[in-house]
């Protein structure tokens, strides 16, 4: 499947973990993942991309807390590049279906701000 993120397993997008060449595995990288800011500073630079590329459309806030449980196989580990941005990256070979469901489970306990606005845009 593709869409303007780019392509997807499973409901999860090629850029942001490494997969199996028959895409049915997800392998594990230290510098791949989901992203998330470290601080809300790095969270508003990060909106105001967003938000420029938005097309009109409203931007979703999703928001976790540092200290949450998270499924045997994820972590959360720091850029390399960037120390206040983070992967929510995988530690253990899994298929793409394991890693959707520990996902959604994630997901499911985070907190949203639907159409966040920030004050000074």
């Amino acid at each position: 499947m593709d869409d303007e993120q780019g392509k997807t397993y499973s409901n999860i997008r090629e850029k942001d973990y490494l997969f199996s060449s028959c895409r049915n595995w997800v392998i594990p990288h230290p510098q791949m993942g989901l992203s998330f800011s470290a601080h809300w500073q790095h969270l508003k630079d990060k909106y105001k991309l967003k938000k420029r590329h938005a097309k009109g459309n409203p931007v979703d806030v999703f928001w976790v807390i540092s200290k949450c449980d998270l499924p045997k196989g994820l972590k959360f580990v720091a850029d390399e590049r960037d120390k206040q941005h983070y992967f929510l990256s995988v530690t253990e070979k899994m298929t793409t279906t394991q890693l959707r469901e520990k996902l959604v489970w994630v997901a499911d306990r985070m907190s949203v701000i639907r159409e966040a606005r920030l004050s000074d845009d």
